[in-house]
């Protein structure tokens, strides 16, 4: 099939690059930022995603790139995949999306999937956005991927959800069968506004779930219980599971926040008090204040803070909403100086999400002369860092564990003082 994608983000590229390395398609980009453009034509990733670049650069006979809509081939299907972020007062910013979909106006009998995350709502205007009269060549197909899997749950995924209007054709619904015919998932079939809170509510409720667990987290501290204990024995309940059952100072990132966001925003608008879900959000803010005052607590006057980690998660360099980079504020604007490093976030986007913050060229360095260290991103290389050479080169041997990846008595052995979330303190 002949596919274009508007929108060469994070589920755009994943979406195209994943079906051009099928061998069954082909895939025209639509992306109207100018840097962004720029670096995938020169075959640069703008961002950071396990296997994105390799697949990318292994099927670039069947890429095209464009920066306009007339200048992409006759297609198929095409997917809109632009970005609907959180704009003032926890509204989706549809900027975006109106826009691609107004640049399809002149394309009556172009078949088109939205796979953007819509609020609730917005899915019945699609047709009408189109110009269209009804949505017989129209479905949403909303995703599922995580940052720093997105490849892997593309070629595996947990199910495939195609919103469908009343009218929407089953030619059209065989189109986006024929896309996915080489996936093995669960396949939903749903009216357009299930398939929004589909989406909303499974990010929603991932998001309360680390939430409680953070809260638990706290209760342990507060009992003198390692809260390792208390959750194994939680998960163990085969309704409640060991997924996203691990404290840590928060979470972040693009999707968990801002779905919270548009359930309480979607409540309120038809006179629903959404609780759980602003409580979810709540506690997540709370969470990232109080371990940024944890560790203002024992830091000297303009003391020097080293940070493991600035990504809202490990394999992405994504720094949208994330607790790290929140914690580095605090820590700069109460007057100390913050040396970090991450894998993945290139040094400019750092220096400019977090003005003042120095780079280190490795995980070793953020500890010299440092009077403290945060483990802010669980990068699996930081939890093999060698604590007695860490060790030789700070000032002091203070450990914040904000993601639980150090084991407390190999820190107290090389000397360390850890603090952890949820896990008893300990001192050498």
């Amino acid at each position: 099939m002949r596919v274009t994608v508007i929108g060469a983000g994070y589920v755009g590229l994943v979406t195209g690059v994943s079906l051009v390395s099928t061998g069954r398609h082909d895939v025209t980009f639509v992306e109207k930022n100018p840097q962004r453009l720029d670096e995938l034509r020169r075959g640069i990733m703008p961002i950071e995603e396990p296997g994105l670049a390799d697949t990318f650069s292994a099927n670039l006979e069947r890429i095209r790139i464009v920066d306009d809509l007339a200048e992409a081939d006759a297609s198929d299907i095409l997917f809109v995949c632009v970005a609907t972020p959180i704009g003032e007062g926890g509204e989706s910013d549809l900027t975006q999306i109106s826009s691609a979909l107004d640049d399809l106006r002149p394309q009556p009998d172009l078949d088109v999937s939205v796979r953007s995350t819509l609020p609730p709502g917005f899915s019945e205007r699609l047709p009408a956005l189109l110009g269209r009269p009804n949505g017989e060549r129209v479905s949403t197909n909303p995703e599922f991927l995580r940052q720093g899997a997105a490849m892997s749950d593309f070629a595996k995924p947990s199910r495939i959800v195609i919103g469908r209007f009343p009218e929407t054709s089953d030619a059209h619904l065989g189109l986006m069968h024929d896309v996915y015919a080489h996936l093995d998932a669960p396949r939903l079939e749903v009216s357009v506004s299930a398939a929004e809170l589909i989406k909303n509510s499974a990010n929603a409720f991932l998001a309360l779930k680390l939430s409680f667990v953070n809260e638990v987290a706290a209760l342990s501290e507060s009992y003198g219980v390692e809260v390792d204990e208390v959750l194994q024995g939680i998960s163990l309940d085969p309704r409640i599971g060991s997924a996203y059952m691990r404290p840590g100072l928060g979470f972040g990132g693009s999707c968990l926040p801002k779905e919270l966001q548009v359930i309480d925003v979607a409540g309120r608008r038809q006179g629903l008090a959404m609780h759980v879900a602003r409580a979810a959000a709540q506690v997540n803010l709370e969470q990232q204040d109080r371990f940024a005052h944890r560790v203002l607590a024992e830091l000297p006057s303009e003391a020097r803070v080293g940070m493991l980690g600035l990504s809202f998660k490990a394999d992405t360099d994504d720094l949208r909403g994330s607790p790290a980079v929140h914690v580095a504020r605090r820590l700069v604007q109460a007057g100390h100086a913050v040396a970090a490093f991450d894998p993945a976030v290139r040094p400019d986007r750092a220096r400019a999400a977090i003005p003042g913050v120095s780079i280190a060229d490795d995980a070793i360095e953020v500890f010299r002369d440092a009077d403290a260290v945060v483990l802010a991103t669980e990068w699996p290389q930081f939890s093999t860092i060698d604590l007695a050479a860490a060790g030789a080169i700070a000032r002091t041997r203070l450990l914040f564990d904000g993601r639980g990846m150090i084991d407390p008595g190999a820190a107290v052995a090389a000397g360390f003082a850890y603090r952890g979330i949820g896990r008893s303190s300990r001192d050498p």
